[in-house]
């Protein structure tokens, strides 16, 4: 089942081989109505994807407060009143770190979230231990870098601008970058990242000691070495159309946002329990080339 706050489609949109059928319910998660409905017979297992993101939930305290996190605690609350206790993966952020960082950050530095977004999530966090504590449900979270790339038509996220110096010029269309060259940032695929939270979902409980949180393990790369590796996909791949240039507009704003977020990220433990980082930033292009424009950019 799957519960978006936009209709996804077909079936056909998630993919022809898929071993399950999946039941599509538009709704938004701050529904209550609508999670006792979706929820009434119970589940096995729940993935927690919903969120306001940085720039909205730091334009409209109240909308990202009751998305992001009265709307997972519903969630929560939800599985505990019905006593099955599923696996509930969670997905956190490296938003929820912030201040003095060291280079890179590992699951044992404190989080102290710079935004409301990010405060959301550390939040979470503490929430999904404690219902695991209780036994309510079985929790993991996985905290995520910057997920790349979103197809479809830009949107005013900062993980939708970064991405967009990827999709729009392999599109062919021109676009600005708000940070510099310099700007550091840990991204991953989206593809890597549905794969290590299945593998996070698919760990036994006894894997998690005295925390449920562990970091995604992740790629760092700049803002000028992610525009270098543009031309080298487009070579690659055989892409025949010229692509499109990006022109570098720091806005403060969100300079200061994403020179706040760590910009290495790392996870010992993660590693150990298998879960396995993009090999690098060409790695990543290649991956949404190859989900989302082989066929039209040939």
């Amino acid at each position: 089942m799957l519960l978006d706050l936009l209709p996804v489609g077909s079936r056909k949109m998630l993919g022809t081989n898929m071993p399950i059928n999946v039941r599509h319910i538009a709704g938004d998660v701050a529904d209550s109505a609508l999670l006792d409905q979706v929820l009434a017979d119970g589940v096995d297992s729940v993935f927690a994807l919903s969120a306001t993101l940085t720039s909205q939930a730091e334009a409209d305290f109240a909308r990202g407060l009751e998305v992001n996190l009265h709307g997972l605690l519903r969630l929560l609350e939800a599985c505990r009143i019905r006593g099955t206790a599923p696996r509930f993966v969670f997905t956190s952020s490296i938003a929820a770190f912030g201040g003095p960082l060291p280079a890179t950050v590992g699951d044992d530095v404190p989080l102290n979230p710079q935004t409301s977004y990010g405060a959301h999530k550390a939040m979470g966090e503490l929430a999904l231990h404690d219902y695991s504590r209780h036994r309510f449900v079985d929790g993991r979270a996985l905290r995520l870098p910057i997920v790349l790339v979103r197809p479809g038509a830009p949107q005013q996220s900062i993980s939708d601008r970064l991405a967009a110096l990827i999709r729009e010029p392999l599109k062919g269309n021109d676009t600005t970058s708000p940070w510099h060259q310099g700007t550091v940032v840990p991204v991953a695929s989206a593809r890597s990242v549905a794969a290590n939270l299945v593998a996070m979902h698919d760990l036994p409980a006894e894997s998690f000691d005295y925390t449920r949180a562990l970091n995604l393990c992740s790629v760092s790369v700049s803002i000028g070495d992610l525009l270098d590796a543009l031309p080298r996909a487009a070579e690659r791949h055989g892409l025949k159309d010229p692509l499109g240039q990006v022109t570098l507009k720091p806005e403060p704003s969100l300079q200061a946002i994403i020179d706040a977020w760590p910009r290495r990220i790392e996870s010992e433990k993660a590693r150990k329990l298998g879960l396995v980082a993009d090999a690098s930033i060409d790695a990543i292009i290649d991956r949404f080339i190859e989900d989302n424009l082989k066929v039209s950019r040939k």
